[in-house]
């Protein structure tokens, strides 16, 4: 897929500059995860200008949404240099091809800088969201103790995030008990 291979597709209210932008959106709602599209342009230190694709406002979090072979990742890698957030690189969905295989597939992230991350559940809010690897951080939406969580962490660990495709007609909106 190259930039000029990008289908525009609608999801809820909002026309994403390709499926699998909408296709992150989709998965972020079915996982109780508030994201904005495209929020706010940057400038970088270089003097280039970044629009990242998903703002997660409550877990001070970033997604850029990329596909195969799509150029232009080092603007991700500056941003998230210049940034406290953690920031991650939303790909196209792993397949599971073993006898249990997957229509959907599972997420497939990577920090744009540094240790990549978990995708975890607070076990004080269960709020769902990506925890950096090395890093020790608190619940970025009750604040809830690293330290505490540590032995929790070790257990709640998801390895797997289901993908969700946006025209997929999937209407239900708790996949806990899937996960």
């Amino acid at each position: 897929m190259t930039p000029e291979d990008a289908v525009p597709t609608t999801y809820g209210d909002i026309t994403f500059r390709s499926r699998l932008e909408a296709d992150w959106a989709r998965t972020l709602d079915l996982n109780n995860i508030t994201w904005e599209y495209e929020p706010e342009t940057f400038t970088l230190p270089s003097g280039t200008t970044y629009l990242p694709d998903f703002r997660l406002p409550d877990l001070a979090t970033w997604i850029e949404v990329k596909g195969p072979n799509v150029p232009r990742i080092e603007k991700t890698h500056e941003f998230a240099r210049t940034r406290n957030d953690l920031v991650l690189i939303g790909y196209e969905p792993l397949r599971d091809e073993g006898p249990r295989r997957t229509r959907h597939g599972y997420a497939n992230w990577a920090a744009a800088y540094g240790p990549s991350a978990y995708f975890t559940t607070c076990p004080s809010c269960t709020q769902r969201q990506w925890i950096p690897i090395s890093r020790r951080l608190p619940c970025r939406a009750c604040g809830f103790s690293m330290r505490e969580w540590d032995v929790e962490l070790r257990r709640a660990v998801d390895k797997r995030l289901r993908f969700a495709e946006a025209t997929d007609g999937f209407e239900s909106t708790d996949w806990s008990a899937e996960l």
